[in-house]
């Protein structure tokens, strides 16, 4: 295993909706006045929770990345405090094991194609999810901040120089959306079962 760093997480997140890849990309390059081309990831990242903490695991696994990060409960709607340790490709079975023995247990996968613009104090990110949604981040990079009003005001910055007011803007983390719909799903069904055993026959 590599290094690890520790930092607040401050980003914005909106669904694309209508919104193509192409025309953010359009939308993006005009607003800093030249061509930026985007880098390439298709990554798959593994939700592990445990029943004893509120906060939850991310294992990324994607070209050259092999990251697992601890986010802890969001302060508000955009700040997050979260623990990054860098890891290769070889180190996967034993970080399975290390997790199963911790308590932690893998709720679902989210399979995602991202282009990520990287710009000097904000990453730029256009991913769509394995369902067909696609989200547009702004995450502000933590050593151009000092304090969480900088780096909200830097996100602030990019969020109206690409005119992200006219996209839904999505307080919850991809962990907490994901959990929500799950536990939907599994109310919906109960509540089909339940019917189905008081019904008249």
């Amino acid at each position: 295993m590599n290094n690890m760093e520790a930092n607040m997480e401050i980003e914005y997140k909106f669904w694309a909706g209508e919104t193509s890849k192409e025309q953010f990309h359009t939308t993006l390059e005009t607003s800093i006045e030249k061509q930026y081309e985007p880098h390439y990831v298709c990554s798959c990242d593994d939700y592990y929770t445990n029943q004893d903490t509120d906060s939850f695991l991310r294992y990324r696994k994607g070209g050259s990345v092999t990251e697992l990060t601890l986010k802890q409960k969001r302060e508000g709607n955009v700040v997050r405090k979260e623990i990054n340790l860098n890891m290769t490709a070889n180190d996967d079975s034993s970080v399975v094991e290390f997790l199963s023995l911790s308590g932690y247990e893998k709720v679902f996968s989210v399979f995602k194609e991202a282009w990520i613009w990287e710009f000097e104090d904000c990453d730029v990110s256009y991913y769509t999810l394995s369902d067909g949604r696609s989200v547009v981040e702004l995450e502000a990079r933590p050593e151009q901040y000092s304090t969480t009003e900088e780096g909200i005001a830097i996100i602030d910055k990019w969020a109206k120089k690409l005119c992200c007011e006219t996209l839904q803007r999505e307080a919850r983390s991809l962990f907490e959306i994901f959990t929500e719909e799950a536990n939907r799903v599994c109310s919906a069904r109960q509540c089909e079962d339940h019917s189905g055993t008081n019904s008249c026959g």
